[in-house]
């Protein structure tokens, strides 16, 4: 009964993530306009070519830092419960092992059963319930931005409809799905979550490239189609302001219209999203080893404060206003 919900849950942060990124050739940083480099990256993230949308998305020295970080970003993770390694270790031999399909349908079949017969009825409430859960965490949610929240509020407000449509019980669309589940599985090479974290940051990057076209299959086995959304996207700068830009993000999702906002920072003449840059900025402080106390290190270009976020007019459309403060 806990499928809608994390169903809602998966789809917005997907979505928040997609439509908060940032034209030019592919692989090359930044953008020769803000409406470029944002259409850009959203090209790459659909394409699921996130190596390439990290060396578009950051200045040069940044992704050098990125990558470099990469191992101490594992490293910094809390050791694995052996609980949770057990059964991470037995999901992945159950999704890969020969006749997996077979198996994992004929153990589901008797809850898609069940599930036709004894709650498909009752869809509507699960889906309310779901959609409620979801826009609580939001709200909870301390790291999201005002307009972060809002976004992801549209997108939940979309998606719980679309969910009490959906047959769930559908065996022939199970039988598919699982397929889905258990060609990506096999295509990942999984292990051990250990292995996983240890990954490169190449490594890491073809994992969630084939999870993330996983994922698109299947949703598309239920009628959800996530490159249709990203087709949809048309970006419009709000307001450009020397070295910065505030860009309006609008695209559809299940055909409803959902607006978003960006602003990007000019560095070396090519755009970057300010958000993203920040945040790894951020985390290269936190993972950056303390510098020792006799010397005085000179800041990395790296590390270079951004320029201040255009101010923006009263009344545009797609202002951030109120949202800003919330950054």
């Amino acid at each position: 009964m806990r499928r809608p919900h994390a169903l809602l849950v998966l789809l917005a942060i997907l979505l928040l993530t997609a439509c908060n990124r940032q034209k030019e050739a592919p692989g090359t940083p930044g953008g020769g306009s803000p409406e470029d480099a944002t259409r850009e990256s959203l090209t790459l993230l659909r394409d699921g070519k996130f190596e390439l949308f990290w060396k578009h998305a950051l200045p040069p020295a940044d992704f050098a830092t990125l990558r470099a970080d990469w191992p101490r970003r594992n490293a910094a993770r809390a050791p694995v419960n052996p609980d949770d390694e057990a059964k991470f270790e037995a999901g992945v031999k159950r999704l890969t092992e020969p006749d997996a399909e077979k198996k994992l349908f004929a153990e589901l079949r008797p809850t898609l059963v069940r599930f036709d017969r004894d709650y498909k009825d009752q869809m509507p409430l699960m889906a309310g319930i779901g959609q409620s859960m979801a826009l609580t965490a939001i709200e909870q949610d301390k790291d999201l931005t005002l307009s972060q929240k809002r976004q992801l509020r549209e997108a939940v407000n979309v998606v719980a409809p679309w969910t009490q449509g959906v047959p769930w019980g559908d065996q022939a669309k199970a039988k598919e799905a699982i397929g889905i589940v258990v060609d990506t599985a096999r295509k990942a090479k999984l292990s051990t979550s250990e292995a996983l974290h240890a990954m490169t940051f190449e490594q890491s990057m073809a994992t969630w490239s084939t999870a993330w076209l996983g994922l698109k299959r299947l949703l598309d086995v239920y009628g959800l189609s996530i490159d249709k959304s990203f087709d949809s996207v048309s970006i419009d700068t709000i307001e450009s302001n020397g070295g910065s830009a505030h860009v309006k993000i609008t695209y559809t999702l299940l055909d409803k219209p959902i607006q978003t906002d960006a602003t990007l920072v000019l560095l070396d003449g090519r755009w970057y999203d300010s958000d993203l840059l920040q945040r790894v900025r951020d985390e290269h402080a936190r993972l950056a080893p303390p510098a020792p106390a006799a010397s005085v290190p000179a800041v990395p270009s790296s590390a270079a404060p951004l320029p201040a976020a255009p101010s923006p007019r009263a009344g545009a459309p797609g202002a951030p206003g109120a949202d800003a403060k919330g950054r």
